[in-house]
């Protein structure tokens, strides 16, 4: 895992090692064990190196091989059998490592060599007798890649703060992207960032640059819906190929040649994680987890992870994150920083507490559980999507018997639960439609300026079935912000993050599979619960899901004194609020007021403009 840049002199001038050295020791978090750079007149590439797999210098970044250069950053878990395809065709290699499979793969298939590669990445190669440039991102964004251009350069890298670096780069905060954070929470939707001018390669995209005339064009190499037809297996079947899929996904994911661990929650992503690993024999014997927990039982998962270690045998570390340490210790402005954009709550202070605890164990590669909640249904609101599907006169029956095992699991009565399936499905649409017509502003602590904005501007998400919201979700909605979050936390610690659940061929099987075999008798992830077999069953048979948390509102009343200094330094500074934000945490701490996001969002967006020096046109 490693952090790459791109320096293109658009002026056609030489770059200085200087120059493209300031860029890439922006991101030496990313990779603390070794850094290259390679310059061709006005082209320049830099790599930080984080060392998974090949320790030696023979995987020095960037790599060359004849008129190729790669900084590459990521891992292709299936390296080992592509290699073995590219000796077959008769190529050589001089280093055991997987990028120099990415140098003979594209030698070999051009771009079709991306649908090849099993894993996670985020590179540029260089082909130097064409003065191009490729840049090629994984089937989803694990890993992350970033643009800019202006008058002088063209800029590319792994995190935006490497652009500070030029001091032609002026940050300015995007308002489109701001005001949909604000008002909705939406993180990483499009192509847009939080910085003006500053774009993402999206997920399953290349982009071609031409360094002579500084065109550029983006294509589109991977279509979830495309590789995700519809398929008629039974059920039976279903549970032994995803099994099958899970197993060799965590099974490529343990290659590697430094310490690998894992992160714990209890829930069933992890605990499917942890336990196959147990089963399959693939840890090594000081293989170790890592569980965020919380003294208040209301936020805490042990009693479930800790039947899984009871299981496994295997070490356990423990953190418990104190939420006054995001203020005190300074950690919620390191965190802004590494994140190069603000956030809506503070569960990401207990995944950072993970990361962190890892690193304090030497552990260099950790397993994590995202990903399948959004493909598995796991959510509440794939619950509502899979009644609707059952809206029809044929499918009452079953809809029916799903609103009877929802009740029998929360132990309350068939008719209590058909209330709460009337309010999921209409309720936000009738109140949102009442508060259009009364006149009520969905922003009411936005400035004059902001509320035309969030009238205007924002996005909209929310498919009507199963399907459809799972690809929703997995390219926009919940995935993109998820990795985003996930690979800033471990990444700000030198860590690889690897995510089983995300191997695009169980991702692809499962979107495929009918929506019954996913939500079945009131479960969600029915066929991952099934084919896990080494769940413990409390586990197999949990029916809330938690992930993740923090008691935010218990944390900002609090410390309400201190918060309320930063929600007015961000009405007075921003132009973005009134005086209604503070009038409404105010009626939040005296108990006449619920929590409201807004609190959390306004504050960290007002401290990351404060640390990048951002203005707000």
């Amino acid at each position: 895992m490693c952090g790459i840049s791109v320096l293109v002199s658009v002026r056609n001038e030489p770059v200085a090692e200087a120059q493209i050295r300031s860029i890439t020791d922006k991101v030496s978090h990313r990779g603390p064990d070794d850094a290259g750079y390679f310059i061709d007149s006005n082209v320049a590439l830099g790599h930080r190196r984080l060392s998974i797999i090949d320790l030696s210098q023979a995987g020095h970044q960037p790599m060359q091989r004849g008129d190729l250069w790669i900084a590459f950053n990521g891992e292709i878990y299936n390296y080992i059998e592509l290699r073995q395809d590219l000796l077959d065709l008769g190529h050589t290699f001089s280093s055991g490592s997987d990028t120099e499979v990415i140098l003979h793969a594209y030698k070999q298939w051009g771009t079709e060599a991306f649908a090849k590669f099993n894993g996670m990445w985020a590179f540029a190669l260089y082909d130097q007798s064409k003065k191009e440039i490729i840049f090629c991102r994984d089937h989803f964004g694990i890993k992350p890649l970033y643009f800019f251009q202006d008058a002088d350069w063209f800029m590319a890298g792994s995190e935006i703060k490497q652009f500070t670096a030029v001091d032609s780069f002026k940050p300015v905060l995007n308002k489109k992207v701001a005001v949909n954070f604000l008002a909705r929470g939406w993180l990483n939707v499009s192509d847009e960032t939080f910085f003006e001018g500053v774009n993402e390669l999206r997920p399953g995209h290349f982009m071609v640059y031409n360094a002579v005339n500084h065109t550029s064009r983006i294509v589109k190499w991977y279509n979830l819906d495309a590789s995700s037809k519809p398929i008629t297996d039974t059920y039976e079947t279903a549970v032994a190929n995803v099994r099958q899929l899970f197993i060799d996904s965590v099974h490529i994911r343990m290659r590697s040649d430094v310490r690998v661990g894992s992160c714990l929650s209890g829930g069933i992503d992890s605990s499917s994680i942890v336990t196959v690993i147990h089963s399959q024999k693939m840890a090594n014997p000081d293989f170790t987890t890592v569980t965020s927990c919380y003294k208040d039982k209301v936020y805490d998962e042990q009693i479930f992870s800790d039947l899984v270690t009871a299981q496994t045998g295997f070490h356990t570390s423990k953190i418990y994150p104190e939420l006054d340490h995001l203020l005190d210790e300074g950690h919620l402005d390191r965190m802004l920083y590494h994140q190069d954009q603000p956030f809506s709550r503070a569960s990401h202070y207990s995944e950072f507490c993970v990361f962190q605890k890892a690193r304090e164990n030497k552990m260099i590669v950790m397993q994590d559980g995202q990903g399948s909640d959004e493909f598995l249904c796991g959510y509440p609101e794939f619950m509502t999507a899979r009644m609707k599907e059952l809206l029809n006169p044929s499918d009452l029956k079953e809809l029916s018997s799903l609103i009877r095992a929802k009740a029998s699991h929360r132990k309350i009565s068939y008719w209590s639960e058909l209330r709460g399936v009337v309010k999921s499905l209409y309720s936000e649409r009738l109140i949102k439609t009442a508060k259009s017509l009364l006149g009520r502003s969905e922003t009411p602590w936005f400035s004059d300026e902001w509320k035309k904005l969030a009238q205007n501007g924002l996005d909209e998400f929310g498919s009507g079935n199963v399907r459809d919201l799972s690809i929703e979700e997995i390219s926009y909605s919940s995935i993109p912000y998820q990795l985003h979050s996930q690979d800033r936390n471990s990444m700000l610690f030198s860590i690889e993050s690897r995510l089983p659940f995300l191997d695009h061929r169980l991702v692809e099987y499962c979107i495929s599979l009918p929506s019954e075999y996913k939500i079945r008798m009131g479960y969600t992830k029915a066929v991952l619960r099934d084919a896990i077999t080494e769940l413990p069953k409390p586990i197999r048979e949990r029916k809330d899901k938690m992930g993740f948390v923090a008691p935010d509102s218990v944390w900002m009343k609090t410390n309400s004194k201190k918060l309320r200094k930063d929600l007015e330094e961000a009405v007075s500074n921003t132009g973005i609020f009134s005086d209604e934000l503070l009038k409404r945490f105010d009626r939040f701490v005296e108990g006449s007021l619920g929590y409201e996001l807004i609190y959390f969002r306004a504050m960290t967006l007002n401290r990351f403009c404060k640390i990048f020096n951002m203005k707000v046109k």
